[in-house]
């Protein structure tokens, strides 16, 4: 892991962590996050879902997060975090992801896993969650 690990991490659920609801988490995915709270980074589910849809998932699948937030919009509680904690990054798959990101003022990594499209920019594209540390020390 880099030297510098940001202060909190944003997660995605669905294409990020899961390809969807129900289903088995992305190889590595939950071993990766629980790593990084280990080391201190607070690990927060931002998923577009209701918030008793995403605690039952990220549960099924026996996630350990510091917060889940199941919504219908993710920028404002990426800003909230961004103005509790600072530093952080988001993770996510898809445009808005990455829009609600940038209107949070945080740094992008995004996942690319069974054929999606890398968009561009950001932290680059994330292909493996082994990489997410490479990722991180940008």
């Amino acid at each position: 892991m880099p030297a510098r690990l940001p202060r909190f991490l944003a997660v995605d659920w669905n294409g990020t962590v899961v390809p969807w609801f129900g289903e088995s988490p992305y190889p590595g995915a939950i071993e990766t996050l629980h790593a990084l709270r280990a080391q201190g980074v607070y690990v927060v589910i931002v998923s577009h879902a209701t918030p008793q849809q995403i605690q039952c998932d990220v549960a099924r699948v026996g996630c350990e997060a510091d917060e889940v937030h199941g919504v219908g919009a993710k920028t404002p509680t990426l800003v909230q975090l961004a103005d509790r904690y600072g530093d952080g990054v988001m993770v996510g798959d898809s445009p808005q992801d990455a829009r609600a990101a940038q209107a949070a003022g945080l740094p992008f990594i995004q996942v690319c896993f069974e054929g999606m499209s890398f968009l561009g920019g950001g932290l680059g594209p994330l292909r493996d969650w082994a990489e997410l540390d490479l990722l991180l020390a940008g």
